[in-house]
């Protein structure tokens, strides 16, 4: 929540992609009113009865937001953009259903980081077939912008970008050693030696933009 608190301590608050809810239970425990639109049906019965929170069962938010009536003050999208095949749609309706000075939130992998950079087809967050589309700052920044967005924040260096490096080269540490405690340190190694040459561009993008109208 840390990415949400600084510009939003509360409202309406909706999560496209949220899996079993670890983000919409984190923002529920915040103070938000929490509305989830999730593809799995047993996720989707996860977060209704356990989570607590109202929950939608479709893979096209798009649409989904698009029968709504109701102004969020967040929309998230916490590593959910990159699995959709109609991303570009899906941003459009996200911005109308913001509220004026509402924010969205975008996580998707670096492709323009320096594990990528190295890596290539053995960086694990390209998770072929699953990942559809990449997205350069730039791009995203454009894309988003283009539906009357002004970006507040943009990050590759933040925790969560940290950790996607760091599982990102303990991957590849275990595709060249098979003994455990050796890839494990390997990984780690291979992790801060990247970390030094990244210079803070690591393999998570986290951004977050505002309405202001």
């Amino acid at each position: 929540m840390e990415s949400i608190v600084k510009y939003k301590q509360g409202g309406k608050l909706l999560e496209i992609g949220p899996w079993i809810g670890i983000f919409s239970c984190n923002a529920k425990d915040a103070g938000f009113d929490v509305t989830a639109i999730e593809m799995d049906p047993q996720c989707v019965d996860f977060l209704k009865k356990i989570v607590g929170v109202h929950a939608v069962q479709s893979s096209d938010p798009a649409a989904v937001m698009n029968a709504m009536d109701e102004k969020f003050d967040v929309i998230a999208l916490w590593h959910s953009l990159e699995h959709l095949p109609n991303p570009w749609n899906v941003l459009q309706k996200a911005a109308e259903r913001l509220a004026p000075g509402g924010i969205l939130l975008i996580a998707v992998p670096n492709i323009e980081s320096y594990d990528f950079s190295v890596l290539k087809a053995a960086w694990m967050h390209l998770d072929a077939p699953r990942h559809f589309f990449f997205y350069t700052a730039s791009s995203l920044e454009k894309l988003c912008s283009a539906n009357g967005l002004k970006i507040l924040e943009l990050t590759t260096s933040d925790r969560l970008s940290r950790l996607l490096s760091r599982m990102a080269w303990h991957m590849r540490a275990t595709s060249i050693v098979p003994v455990k405690y050796i890839r494990g340190i390997l990984g780690l190694l291979m992790y801060q030696f990247a970390k030094y040459r990244s210079n803070g561009n690591g393999s998570g993008l986290t951004a977050i933009f505002t309405k202001t109208e």
